[in-house]
């Protein structure tokens, strides 16, 4: 085994001391007028600290999820939200990804503590991510309509590959807001790079070759059928026809952004079927049996 890189050692210090609040300061002092600045020499990902965040709390879980939205504001409003002043809408975040023509990456919250930033969510046996999760606010008005830059896209990734191998987050619990709230939100949208980001290591994919064999097999799109593989995957959804249809539309923003719609077609099925072998084959299976 080559010896570790000795840079990426360095910051792999400095960035657990970050991630736990033991750089920078989380306070929103007005004395404190110069942000930290934490650079990788491996990555060349740097870290601001911003203002703190009141929308926030112990974490009493282990980390095993990454949740990722968009804010719907600017960079200006989404701070200030981000806060959490507002005693009737405490709201919180891990990371802010600016959009700026250099994008910047801002913390809010140290990673050992939970911030509010996912709301009623469940994911897999999952209830109330906030616990569970870390959360990276980017700043677009609407990822269903505008797309994200490439800029953009690079900074998530890499602020995104050291949250995972920090916390060893598997693939398939990289999820959207949309994912965790289904039918309550619809964020990061469409427009979100989850297929660039995918091909780089971060969070789950089908592989191409399974889906065009799914396409080619005969398909179970009985609406039980569906529902079972959703469950299996993670989605937690309502007991109704309308729960299903959000949670194949949730699924559909995430893996098949060219149509949301939520209507059970062979292409999702294929979609749904080359996950669950590729991530989950034992969920995969039973889910079978129970459809």
């Amino acid at each position: 085994m080559n010896a570790p890189n000795r840079s990426y050692c360095r910051f792999g210090l400095i960035w657990t001391m970050i991630s736990a609040g033991i750089v920078g300061c989380t306070t929103t002092s007005k004395t404190e007028t110069k942000p930290a600045l934490i650079e990788s020499k491996f990555t060349g990902l740097v870290i601001e600290q911003g203002p703190g965040s009141l929308g926030a709390e112990q974490r009493k879980e282990r980390v095993t999820c990454l949740v990722l939205h968009h804010t719907a504001g600017s960079l200006p409003s989404s701070l200030e939200i981000l806060q959490g002043k507002d005693p009737k809408h405490k709201v919180g975040v891990h990371y802010v990804v600016t959009d700026e023509p250099k994008p910047r990456v801002i913390r809010m919250v140290p990673e050992h503590l939970a911030a509010y930033h996912a709301g009623k969510s469940a994911w897999g046996k999952l209830n109330g991510l906030n616990q569970h999760s870390i959360g990276i606010e980017i700043i677009n008005y609407d990822g269903n309509v505008y797309p994200y830059s490439e800029a953009q896209a690079d900074i998530i990734f890499a602020l995104c590959e050291e949250i995972i191998r920090r916390h060893d987050i598997k693939p398939w619990n990289v999820v959207g807001h949309s994912d965790i709230s289904v039918g309550r939100k619809v964020d990061p949208g469409s427009k979100f790079p989850w297929p660039k980001l995918a091909s780089l290591g971060i969070g789950a994919w089908p592989l191409p070759n399974e889906v065009t064999d799914n396409l080619a097999k005969k398909q179970n799109l009985t609406p039980g059928h569906v529902r079972a593989l959703l469950v299996a995957y993670g989605y937690v959804l309502e007991p109704s026809d309308a729960g299903l249809k959000l949670g194949v539309e949730a699924f559909q923003r995430h893996f098949r952004p060219a149509k949301v719609d939520g209507v059970i077609d062979r292409e999702t099925v294929a979609l749904l079927e080359a996950l669950l072998r590729r991530y989950q084959p034992k969920a995969y299976r039973e889910s079978r049996f129970k459809s």
